[in-house]
């Protein structure tokens, strides 16, 4: 499990509409972390963070501290990248992510147990259909092959 510091950013500018958005390192961009993710939190700002560079912890004992180095950059992203927000109103936040090797979710089930896990970060945005799956779970049918357990094993 690692934790991930993503920040709300302050809007200076109402004017401006915010699609959720995803966005890559290109060339010059060496000093990002990761790609970037984004969205409009209303009453919170513009959120956005680096995607699955964070610490591992162990979840009991964490800190929720943003790291400040990737803090920095987080804001210097914001200021060259994110018209409409102050980058120097920034409220860090702090989450976890679980992870497979190959990023994909876990969604299977061992007996009469569901299990729904890994979700890397954007399981969120797949809420219906995972909760669709496991529900098929729960009921006995099998998980569609990309997501059991089993891709994992060895020979």
């Amino acid at each position: 499990m690692t934790q991930e510091q993503p920040a709300h950013f302050a809007v200076s500018d109402d004017t401006i509409r915010w699609p959720g958005f995803n966005h890559h390192p290109g060339p010059g961009d060496e000093w990002w972390y990761s790609g970037t993710y984004g969205m409009l939190t209303p009453g919170e700002g513009v959120k956005a963070g680096w995607h699955g560079v964070g610490p591992v912890v162990d979840p009991d004992l964490r800190d929720y501290e943003a790291e400040p180095v990737q803090f920095a950059a987080l804001r210097r992203y914001a200021r060259e990248w994110l018209p409409g927000v102050d980058a120097e109103v920034a409220a860090a936040i702090s989450c976890t992510y679980t992870t497979t090797p190959d990023s994909t979710f876990v969604l299977d089930a061992s007996g009469p147990v569901a299990v729904g896990a890994g979700f890397s970060g954007h399981g969120f945005k797949f809420t219906p259909a995972v909760g669709r799956i496991l529900a098929d779970l729960a009921d006995g049918r099998r998980a569609p092959g990309v997501f059991r357990l089993g891709r994992f094993a060895t020979t």
